[in-house]
């Protein structure tokens, strides 16, 4: 008969495994959960350690969703967990809680959701005395820099990443964090319009990627590079990047597929390459409807809505809504930016300045951040 394990050595497993969870190090990862799942079985009775299973698990998922084909993926939802652990214990506080906020807001970021992922981050904030390990307070610092970007909110972004990458540089065994880091730091400049001060980042961050022979990285280092080149108005070498980080992206099923075919399809209709832009446009509304990225899905409507459509304001309407509706105010910007243009063009300009009007609002709408700050 096997031992009883006791709690304690079985939460020291847990944290091992996550600190390979942290690294991308999927084997290793892989090989301590399948011992832990082991090591659960026979351990005497502790509920608080059970929770802490359930919430890496979920952070296991995470990782393998980030790096791995969509046809892999089979993923508990965090509303499952966080029922388990409110009718486990509904007093949990300090490090337990501190984790279950902190995954729940990942999840909401994976979903787009970034106000809500920015309001869990801000509550696991709270918790954060309660987090002795250096590079755990990397990953808070990193994460809440990547929600800030989304909703660009730059220099609160800016705040955050350089705090991430100044622990994440005292180590060698975070590389993919660093190379996270910098599309973070290249995307921030790409809005502030320093596209000079963006680019040796991400040539810095496609050489790491490439060093790490992570095709995830490399598709995402590329792609930032073709954003780089199309937002400072050369859609010609934006092209050849873009293209390439679909090619992987493609190729190896990645979960960012809906997201390039977007931008990709973009590029090639500001170009005026139109029956090459419908056919990837057409593509990446399949690859979003496939993977269920409703936001994609939008987009790729809106891109038939000014282009194919020679301008259709319901179409251009309806995806505006739907952002508003979600707080991706930064989609929003750019789709009135680029409407009240193609009005311009046509020298419809009482509605070209409606459309004006709408990006002027939602600048200031992102300026606000909606109070993101509660004091």
């Amino acid at each position: 008969m096997n031992p009883v394990l006791s709690s304690s050595e079985v939460g020291v497993k847990i944290n091992e495994w996550y600190k390979m969870i942290r690294q991308f190090s999927v084997p290793d990862a892989e090989i301590l959960k399948a011992e832990v799942e082991q090591e659960i079985q026979r351990m005497e009775e502790d509920e608080y350690l059970l929770i802490y299973f359930s919430l890496m698990k979920f952070r296991h998922q995470l990782m393998l969703d980030y790096l791995e084909p969509v046809t892999t993926r089979i993923r508990p939802t965090i509303d499952e967990l966080l029922e388990k652990i409110e009718t486990s214990n509904k007093g949990i506080s300090g490090l337990l809680s501190y984790y279950s906020l902190f995954f729940r807001g990942m999840y909401e970021f994976d979903k787009k959701q970034y106000m809500k992922a920015i309001y869990y981050y801000r509550e696991a904030e709270k918790q954060l005395i309660h987090v002795p390990d250096e590079i755990e307070r990397a990953e808070f610092h990193f994460k809440l820099a990547e929600a800030y970007y989304g909703m660009k909110q730059s220099h609160v972004s800016m705040h955050h990443v350089k705090q991430a990458l100044d622990i994440y540089n005292q180590y060698e065994l975070y590389k993919v964090r660093k190379v996270q880091c910098m599309f973070v730091i290249s995307g921030n400049y790409i809005d502030f319009k320093r596209y000079e001060k963006s680019q040796p980042h991400l040539e810095k961050a496609l050489e790491l990627s490439r060093e790490l022979n992570n095709k995830r990285l490399i598709s995402s280092a590329l792609y930032n590079l073709g954003t780089n080149f199309a937002d400072s108005g050369d859609y010609e070498q934006a092209e050849v990047f873009m293209k390439q980080a679909v090619e992987i992206t493609e190729k190896e099923k990645l979960t960012n597929l809906p997201h390039s075919l977007f931008s990709y399809a973009k590029i090639l209709f500001k170009q005026g390459k139109m029956n090459e832009a419908i056919q990837v446009s057409k593509k990446g509304l399949s690859a979003a409807l496939y993977q269920g990225d409703e936001l994609f899905a939008k987009l790729q409507g809106y891109l038939k809505a000014l282009y194919v459509d020679a301008v259709d304001q319901h179409g251009v309407n309806q995806t505006i809504e739907y952002l508003e509706k979600n707080k991706n105010y930064s989609y929003v910007e750019d789709i009135a930016c680029e409407t009240a243009a193609a009005y311009a063009n046509s020298k419809e300009f009482e509605t070209s300045y409606v459309y004006h009007q709408k990006m002027v609002e939602t600048q200031t709408q992102i300026q606000r951040g909606e109070c993101l700050y509660d004091f």
